[in-house]
């Protein structure tokens, strides 16, 4: 969910002026505000190494050092997604099921990195992703 976002972006609207701080620019009410999610979750000022799948990063003290708006796959705040918990449970089901059944790895079609549309709202792979998959 941070290296691969369903949604690379949000857009908001500003409800209040704000003033970026250390600087004289100013956000006025009702201006859209793009949040660039995908950006954000590859910041290493706050991952280090951020192209690293690292799941250490997720502890409770792994958390604590780093700000609360920079993990955002469902946004935040009281117009975050609604199907999060949804969406987290499904994957989560999933996931266990698949795993307990079966071995993923990369195959000779795998694109690495993978190439994403350039042209759509989600972050979808041009051409799939393709793993060869083993009974375990």
């Amino acid at each position: 969910m941070r290296k691969y976002p369903p949604v690379p972006a949000l857009e908001r609207q500003c409800t209040k002026p704000f003033t970026f701080p250390e600087t004289n620019h100013v956000v006025e009410e009702g201006s859209n505000i793009f949040i660039p999610v995908y950006a954000i979750h590859r910041d290493p000022n706050h991952y280090p190494d951020p192209e690293r799948f690292d799941p250490d990063r997720f502890t409770e003290e792994g958390k604590k050092s780093r700000h609360r708006f920079s993990y955002l796959p469902f946004g935040e705040g009281p117009r975050n997604c609604i199907g999060m918990r949804l969406g987290l449970m499904q994957t989560k089901v999933s996931l266990v099921a698949l795993l307990s059944k079966f071995r993923f790895a990369p195959c000779e079609k795998t694109e690495i990195p993978i190439v994403f549309h350039s042209k759509s709202p989600f972050l979808r792979p041009t051409d799939g992703i393709w793993l060869q998959v083993t009974n375990r």
